[in-house]
């Protein structure tokens, strides 16, 4: 009879321990889109705003699909170009969002130090973002110590791009560090090759240049300290960046068309000559949304064959390879069991992948398997991403426009031009940043 009874007594203490149990169920694509099934029929509705429209919304459509099946939330998605305006004026109308998806993480920090966002660590579980993401990621979304928000969508703009085969014919190897590289920039240069391709006909992509380098030189501290204008653009450390950079640019035999060509050239098309046979040039810095370019003038070359890139290698060992980059970031203006059921479900592994698979769409959740990307290149930038122990935002984006998409831009063009005004451009510099900051 006791044997009976425990025998009973073990499969009812099964059958509620399977009925409370969190479970997921597919995405249309075959995805799990884990969500606990405990979050079933909550009902309602989440408000979005941000900037997706076109193939970016669809996917993210997509992305929310499964999670509306499964928890009956609503997504309400508003899409504008002018984000900081419109919400700048529904917040200050006391009108907000449930949700915003900021394009870089300033207004976030604004808008946390204000008092306007709620953080997520009530309900988001730590050992979950240590796992799936790297520390960087998580410093970056918070104020305080906490947790303001989710970086959901992340561009790698630390990505030096070549030509395989151009390499192996011309006895190359891809470069480990900075010095590496330049011995690579002699060897062509000696052999009466042209290492680089530069455009510079906007300004933004030699500022990117700069950030990258300044990241390496002088760490992520210092690099915080130039963003913030809490060290001048005249510092030393400023300085030195961009006297490392002209180990590139002050001799106009590393430049395919020297320096004047370079700023004449468009830098999308930059990029083309190490891909043309023979190829024109060897090597093309830009982020991995490089790749569109290629396929859209190059569509019989294959990914991860017949172009690649490598990581933007490190210059002072101590730093490691740190990448700068962009990132949409998830942030809560309101705390209700939709918002909540939301953000957890966007945390995911299972949410990031049903973009990935679509593609066009890089994860920082370290959860998201490689394979899920959709060729070698993606998978590379994914992996550089996601495991970035420093990962440090555009400082130009960070910058007051007036500086970062203003002079910025216009001084870079005009160091390119002559790289030997390094003095005058960063005294330029700083007085426009002086205005700017106040």
């Amino acid at each position: 009879m006791k044997n009976w009874l425990v025998r009973i007594f073990a499969l009812i203490t099964l059958a509620l321990a399977l009925a409370c149990a969190p479970t997921t169920q597919p995405a249309p694509d075959g995805t799990s889109p884990g969500v606990p099934t405990s979050e079933t029929n909550i009902g309602g509705t989440v408000r979005v705003l941000g900037v997706w429209g076109g193939p970016e919304l669809d996917s993210f459509k997509a992305v929310v699909q499964p999670f509306t099946a499964q928890t009956g939330i609503q997504m309400e998605f508003e899409s504008t170009r002018d984000l900081d305006a419109v919400l700048t004026t529904r917040v200050q109308g006391n009108n907000p969002p449930d949700i915003a998806i900021l394009p870089n993480p300033a207004k976030m920090q604004e808008l946390a130090k204000s008092g306007k966002l709620v953080a997520m660590g009530s309900y988001l579980d730590s050992s979950m973002l240590q796992r799936n993401y790297a520390k960087s990621w998580v410093d970056l979304g918070s104020l305080d110590g906490k947790l303001y928000g989710l970086f959901f969508k992340a561009a790698n703009k630390s990505t030096i791009w070549y030509n395989p085969e151009a390499f192996k014919d011309a006895g190359l190897s891809v470069p480990k560090t900075w010095d590496e590289l330049m011995a690579l920039d002699k060897k062509l240069v000696d052999s009466g090759k042209t290492p680089w391709s530069i455009g510079v006909d906007v300004g933004w992509p030699i500022t990117d240049w700069i950030e990258n380098i300044l990241l390496r030189t002088g760490g992520p501290e210092v690099y915080d300290q130039w963003v913030s204008h809490k060290i001048k653009w005249t510092d030393p450390e400023v300085k030195k960046a961009f006297e490392t950079f002209s180990q590139i640019t002050g001799n106009s035999k590393n430049l395919l068309g020297g320096n004047q060509g370079a700023v004449a050239t468009k830098f999308q098309d930059a990029i083309f000559p190490l891909y043309q046979d023979p190829p024109k040039a060897y090597l093309y810095y830009e982020g991995d949304f490089m790749q569109q370019f290629i396929k859209d003038q190059f569509p019989a070359l294959k990914a991860g064959e017949d172009y690649a890139f490598f990581a933007f290698p490190p210059i002072d060992s101590k730093y490691g390879t740190p990448v700068v980059g962009g990132a949409d970031v998830v942030v809560a203006f309101k705390d209700t069991p939709q918002v909540q059921a939301f953000v957890k479900y966007l945390s995911t592994p299972e949410a990031a992948t049903v973009w990935v698979k679509r593609g066009g769409f890089t994860s920082p959740n370290k959860g998201v398997s490689l394979d899920a990307y959709p060729d070698a290149l993606s998978r590379t930038s994914a992996q550089i991403l996601s495991s970035a122990e420093v990962f440090r935002f555009d400082g130009s984006d960070l910058m007051p426009p007036a500086l970062g998409s203003d002079a910025f831009f216009k001084q870079m063009q005009r160091y390119m031009a002559d790289p030997t005004m390094i003095d005058q451009v960063l005294a330029d510099l700083e007085q426009a940043a002086s205005g700017a900051y106040r």
